[in-house]
């Protein structure tokens, strides 16, 4: 198996082509050879690629999904990049606690990340009724191919439905 080159920082931002051949943009911000990227991604869907980056429009507050993902697609250049954040500032882009709903009992785990390393550092336990699950992102690494599904999903519903 070839081994790809990391051609991609934190405060990296791209687009993820979905499968209705519109774009969704993603901001790399924790990253880690080994262990794939923690990144941030934004709607609205994109007609086409934007010639420049326009970092306004990438607000914290309006992120569509979160999570551990794949560098892959970007390794490849199917998830051409844009350009970095000029400022680009960790505390600005935080790490959150993922959570693990996986089976079907009642028990949750939040688990902490090293802001470095990506290897997890801390499993909380819990139960459904003590935690918001919506509040955190799910854990796990998404793979690149699964994002764009995702993203489409999230992005364009009615494409789903059309294409079922």
């Amino acid at each position: 198996m070839p081994k790809y080159v990391n051609n991609y920082s934190n405060g990296t931002v791209f687009c993820v082509p979905l499968k209705n051949g519109k774009y969704a943009r993603g901001v790399v911000a924790r990253s880690d050879e080994e262990l794939g990227i923690f990144g941030y991604f934004f709607g609205p869907c994109l007609d086409s690629i934007p010639a420049t980056l326009d970092e306004s429009q990438l607000c914290i507050e309006e992120t569509v999904l979160a999570g551990i993902f794949s560098g892959m697609g970007l390794c490849i250049g199917e998830w051409k990049q844009l350009g970095n954040i000029k400022s680009f500032q960790r505390k600005d882009w935080p790490m959150p606690m993922l959570i693990n709903t996986e089976d079907e009992s009642d028990r949750v785990e939040l688990v902490e990340y090293d802001e470095d390393t990506l290897a997890e550092k801390l499993i909380s336990v819990s139960t459904r009724g003590e935690v918001d699950i919506d509040a955190y992102p799910e854990d796990g690494v998404m793979g690149y191919k699964y994002v764009e599904d995702i993203l489409t999903m999230k992005l364009d519903p009615s494409f789903q439905s059309q294409n079922g």
